[in-house]
């Protein structure tokens, strides 16, 4: 059996998640369908990670193990595309050294968010409209910038347990307003179950006026845990980029 690598893109507002699930259309069981049907044969894909439903990716990884002889990969790729449905698109197909999971092999991913204030833009489709009153840019970016560096993320996720004890090194890619246009790109070395959508949640709670800054600091660090409810609209979400050692 050998070990194959493919980088995917998506448009995760017409499904219902990243993850198969029985009945519902997911972006991992259309891939999982037409290559099945392309290979002859049941393939099971490993995902790099499990998007909620509406998220997208530019740039997804999954893995799976496949009997020779695949003598062109290329062409393969070719063919896998010409099945998929438009909104999903395999950029890069290449095979790997035994051992490669897409999930566990990697260190990192890279997520961005997008939303625009006050104008929305149609031709912005991963852009999520933000639907307030009043909205503080620079109250938004103070309360981005808390987050940044090595911290107890226990009260941004929903995920119940963690081996690690909730502890993620979180970068600040970039931070762009681009006339009401806003696009926030972040990196760490593990995401968590809504942690993108609870930290951009509870940022814009703050450039709202309903969290200040230092409550917002408080729910980092804490002794106890008390999960934010705020999730963003899953329609602003992309993965950008896996990270793997190079």
């Amino acid at each position: 059996m050998k070990t194959f690598k493919a980088v995917i893109a998506y448009d995760g507002r017409l499904y219902e998640g990243f993850q198969r699930q029985p009945n519902k259309e997911t972006v991992q069981g259309v891939l999982e369908r037409e290559l099945g049907q392309l290979l002859g044969k049941k393939v099971l894909l490993h995902g790099a990670g499990r998007t909620d439903s509406g998220v997208s990716a530019r740039g997804q990884v999954v893995s799976f193990k496949a009997s020779p002889p695949i003598r062109d990969l290329e062409k393969l790729r070719y063919a896998w595309n010409r099945l998929l449905p438009k909104t999903i698109f395999c950029s890069s197909l290449e095979e790997k050294e035994d051992g490669f999971d897409a999930r566990h092999s990697s260190i990192g991913k890279v997520y961005s968010y997008s939303f625009s204030y006050p104008e929305r833009n149609p031709l912005n489709a991963f852009e999520s409209p933000l639907a307030v009153g009043s909205f503080d840019y620079s109250l938004f970016e103070k309360a981005i910038r808390i987050y940044e560096g090595k911290h107890d993320f226990k009260n941004f996720t929903t995920k119940k347990e963690d081996k690690d004890n909730f502890i993620r090194t979180l970068r600040i890619v970039s931070l762009r307003n681009d006339g009401g246009h806003i696009r926030l790109v972040l990196s760490s070395n593990g995401f968590m179950t809504y942690m993108v959508r609870l930290l951009v949640g509870a940022a814009l709670k703050v450039a709202t006026g309903k969290f200040t800054l230092d409550v917002l600091a408080s729910y980092l660090d804490a002794s106890q845990r008390k999960i934010l409810s705020f999730k963003a609209d899953p329609a602003g979400l992309v993965l950008e980029e896996v990270l793997y050692e190079r």
